[in-house]
């Protein structure tokens, strides 16, 4: 009789905790990353005897009444909410986010609702460092899992490679420039950047020195015909005005000739150095009326090469690439200088009274030697530049191999990897969890990617409350991987609580009338067992 009441108790006991994991399903509905648990009931056995009738098997066997042996935690995924925050991650698929504390201990979460702190790294509410792999300057995974530390700014960085990319295109139905007929070495007379019909097309990018300082890298293309009728384009190059000796050597070329196959491809085998720069120095000349201009020995002058000093070397003014004379101490214009004849104009010495007026000259010139050298196109290296700003000198490699000719119209497209200082202004957050930055120079660089973890046995996970989860056995290992593989990474969602209410409120309906109807039970075995003491009266 007394077996009864406590079978009936183990009915109240496995009931109120059935109605305790219900009311935590219910009070976390809200709860981002919530996942719902769920009673597993166990029966008890109080005695078992088995018998025989017959040579068949009778059992006779009484239960010892129920008790929640377990709880099993649901995992199927949870609506999405959208925040418009793009640090706020959602797992689209199976997996959880990694995230450490300040002792080391790594915790598993589907709640991403992470931040930057104030020094960059990327964490959870809970200010525990969420973990995935840096990423170095190619995309590329460095090293092991790690905090994700997002740069707050990053460094001048100077040009280095400047890569010609498609659909860039050289006209061939372009005109042929021809050598100006009035120089004497008509051969010297290729090209002069101040006047438009020497060239064909031209073109810049922006590069940067060390310090971040911008510069203008100009390609000027000339299409030619050599005597054979055979064409080809020189391409020339200049920083700010300052030519860029292209190749590197002991032979300064300002050109490249490149040569192209039937096909409108570069023909690799066929680019070389064109065009070899002389240079003179303390050239004199005299003026031979009182007119300010000078007519130096050779022709054409390179650009931004020519320095003048008059006056017995009081005044020095010099060449800015543009055909104009600066004094560089006030910024005046203080003359000209023409590079197709060697003309040179100084107007203070224009109209002074004085017919004998004399500078002396410094500069570079062009003439016709050709490098027997064929360059590889993909990496054609540069001389050093040096842009007298404080700035290292600036040197580069060049890939133009994705250069086409073809009857289509000119289209210049190209790439460089320097930049400006830049500080951070935004961050996005990819499927496959990669983690962009952009910053105020307008890089967008990819910084690190998330590392995903998952179990082949979920259940092994404890709940460690504030949404965290750990493995129960701690030399158990998950299978990490970055984001994007078994699951997309959400930016701008969280993932709500998977607890479904109707199914809970059914739950809890039927986890009250049990336990009602074991509280009967006890109730009842009370009765009999008060109508067993009245057979003594």
């Amino acid at each position: 009789m007394l077996q009864s009441f406590y079978t009936a108790f183990t009915g109240l006991s496995a009931d109120k905790d059935w109605l305790s994991v219900i009311s935590d399903n219910i009070a976390n509905v809200n709860t981002v990353g919530f996942k719902a648990e769920r009673a597993v009931f166990e029966d008890l056995l109080s005695r078992s005897l088995t018998t025989f009738k017959n040579g068949a098997p009778v059992n006779r066997e009484v239960g010892g009444g129920v008790f929640v042996s377990a709880t099993v935690k649901d995992f199927s995924q949870g609506t999405f909410k959208n925040t418009n925050n793009p640090l706020d991650l959602a797992l689209d698929g199976e997996g959880f986010f990694m995230v450490k504390d300040k002792s080391g201990v790594t915790y598993y979460t589907r709640n991403g609702e992470f931040r930057l702190d104030a020094n960059g790294d990327l964490i959870n509410m809970l200010g525990m460092k969420v973990q995935g792999w840096m990423l170095d300057d190619n995309g590329n995974l460095l090293g092991a899992v790690s905090n994700i530390n997002i740069p707050r700014d990053i460094k001048p960085k100077s040009t280095s490679y400047v890569a010609f990319k498609e659909p860039s295109n050289l006209d061939s139905r372009a005109p042929f420039i021809e050598d100006n007929p009035n120089t004497a070495n008509v051969d010297e007379s290729i090209f002069n950047t101040a006047n438009s019909s020497t060239f064909n097309y031209v073109n810049a990018i922006t590069v940067y020195d060390s310090l971040g300082n911008p510069h203008n890298l100009e390609f000027y293309f000339i299409h030619k015909q050599d005597n054979s009728g055979n064409a080809f384009w020189l391409v020339y190059s200049a920083i700010d005005g300052k030519p860029v000796e292209i190749p590197a050597g002991s032979d300064k070329f300002a050109f490249l000739k490149i040569q192209f196959k039937p096909d409108g491809t570069i023909d690799e085998a066929n680019i070389k150095g064109y065009g070899k720069v002389s240079s003179v120095t303390n050239e004199s000349q005299t003026e031979s009326a009182d007119d300010g201009k000078f007519t130096l020995s050779n022709s054409p002058l390179v650009p931004g090469s020519v320095k003048v000093s008059y006056n017995s070397g009081n005044k020095e003014i010099f060449d800015d690439g543009k055909g104009n004379l600066i004094d560089k101490s006030t910024g005046d214009v203080k003359g000209t200088v023409d590079y197709s004849n060697g003309t040179i104009k100084v107007f203070d010495l224009a109209g002074n009274g004085n017919n004998n007026d004399s500078i002396n000259v410094d500069y570079e010139y062009y003439d016709n030697t050709e490098s027997t050298n064929s360059l590889d196109p993909k990496k054609i290296q540069t001389a050093e530049v040096d842009l007298k700003n404080g700035a290292a000198p600036i040197e580069l490699s060049l890939n133009i191999l994705p250069l086409k000719q073809v009857a289509s119209d000119f289209i210049f497209y190209s790439e460089q990897d320097g930049n400006s200082k830049g500080d951070l202004m935004a961050v996005a957050v990819s499927e496959d969890g990669t983690i962009k930055a952009t910053y105020t120079n307008g890089k967008v660089k990819d910084i690190a990617r998330l590392a995903i973890a998952t179990f082949k046995d979920k259940e092994m996970l404890v709940r460690k409350g504030s949404w965290l989860y750990v493995p129960n056995v701690q030399t158990f290992t998950p299978v990490i991987m970055p984001g994007g593989v078994i699951s997309k990474v959400r930016s701008g969602m969280l993932e709500m609580s998977n607890v479904d209410i109707a199914n809970e409120f059914i739950n809890l309906i039927t986890a009250q009338r049990t336990y009602q109807a074991n509280a009967r039970v006890i109730t009842t075995d009370d009765q009999i067992l008060q109508e067993t003491m009245n057979i003594k009266r």
